[in-house]
């Protein structure tokens, strides 16, 4: 082999090794794994109050971790408050009619209604049957009695009438008067007794039995509203009201619950923008937190390369504060758009410059991964499929 062609086969050699170390270093690839430089992101979370109001307490501090529920913010809510107690009142009430409306008449009632039916119709059987026997012969006796006496005092008068026209020394002016007024009387008392014992021998007036009739009906339909119980519509409307008294409690114990501020997972306060006795207006944000279980590295993997990266695929990451040490994450997603793609893709060299985002999940339970902190994404290339 002469020397001229030796060196042009080096040379060959040369910019073979060099173009093909090129490709592999620009891509960072080593072996079977693709090493992709990316940045740890974090989900920030801005949270608030829909009621808002003045604030009552701030019980977090900036850079301070929390857990999952875990209070920030408190808000005074002396208003709603009072309402929570109205409205539990109002609640037992509503619920408390809905009970009776359930239950029905109480036995006391039952027995009340049933009396009042017993002695309508005695009232009316009475009414109907007139006056009794004994009280017929009391006003016949009584009857009889003042007609006696009206005899009596008639016989008197004519008497003392007599004398005085025949005799007038025989009798005075007051003896005539007086005999004149116990004939009226007796006359007065003897129509009486006539009208009384005629009344009872009458009997009731139809006016009186169709009247005793009428109360014994309306005690009957007494009796019967308080067996049959509340209508089934007054039941209806006694469930609404208790359903809309409750709807509003809970409507109100929903804004009670917006005057606390919790953190929504296990996160680090970023920033805290209120302090005790700030005025804040609804849905205004007063936290903001950066979320421990939503954290991912983004990186972004070359068109040429994508066929061998899915999701779901184990990765290793690594990060410059920790050297040495690699923490597991796993591909959860693959944009579905390229990005820095050129206006005009003409040959295979150039779709290297084509690259697509890719979420890496990872676990930072141990609190190592920072927002904006710079990571290497390690990834066992995946055979592509044929």
């Amino acid at each position: 082999m002469t020397k001229p062609l030796a060196v042009l086969i080096a040379a060959a050699l040369m910019i073979v090794g060099g173009g093909t170390l090129w490709y592999y270093g620009w891509f960072g690839r080593h072996s079977h794994v693709l090493i992709l430089p990316g940045t740890v992101e974090i989900q920030e979370v801005r949270l608030g109050s829909k009621h808002g109001g003045r604030v009552k307490e701030v019980r977090v501090r900036e850079g301070d971790r929390v857990r999952a529920g875990d209070v920030l913010v408190v808000f005074e809510t002396p208003e709603l408050d009072a309402q929570n107690e109205q409205l539990k009142a109002r609640l037992a009430a509503a619920q408390a009619e809905l009970d009776k409306a359930e239950t029905g008449a109480r036995q006391e009632e039952k027995d009340e209604a049933r009396a009042a039916v017993d002695a309508a119709d005695a009232r009316w059987q009475k009414v109907q049957k007139g006056w009794r026997e004994e009280e017929k012969r009391a006003a016949k006796n009584e009857l009889d009695a003042a007609e006696a006496d009206l005899v009596h005092a008639r016989a008197e008068f004519a008497r003392i009438e007599k004398l005085l026209q025949n005799s007038p020394g025989a009798v005075t002016k007051a003896d005539f008067d007086a005999a004149k007024a116990n004939r009226d009387r007796a006359l007065n008392r003897w129509l009486l007794s006539q009208s009384r014992y005629d009344m009872l021998m009458n009997g009731n007036r139809p006016e009186d039995i169709a009247e005793a009739a009428a109360e014994l009906a309306r005690a009957k339909a007494r009796l019967a509203l308080v067996l049959a119980g509340t209508r089934a519509e007054d039941k209806a409307l006694a469930r609404a009201q208790v359903a809309e008294v409750r709807a509003r409690l809970e409507e109100n114990e929903a804004q009670r619950r917006e005057a606390t501020v919790r953190s929504p997972s296990a996160a680090v306060v970023e920033v805290l923008s209120v302090r005790p006795g700030d005025l804040v207006p609804p849905n205004a944000p007063v936290a903001r937190i950066l979320a421990d279980d939503d954290l991912w590295v983004k990186v972004f993997v070359p068109e040429t390369e994508l066929g061998r990266v899915h999701v779901g695929q184990k990765v290793e990451v690594t990060v410059d504060s920790f050297p040495g040490r690699k923490y597991a994450g796993v591909i959860e997603q693959i944009a579905n758009a390229s990005e820095f793609t050129p206006r005009n893709v003409q040959s295979a060299d150039e779709r290297r410059h084509q690259v697509f985002a890719v979420k890496v999940r990872v676990d930072n339970s141990s609190g190592v991964f920072k927002s904006g902190m710079a990571a290497e994404v390690l990834l066992p290339l995946a055979r592509a499929p044929a």
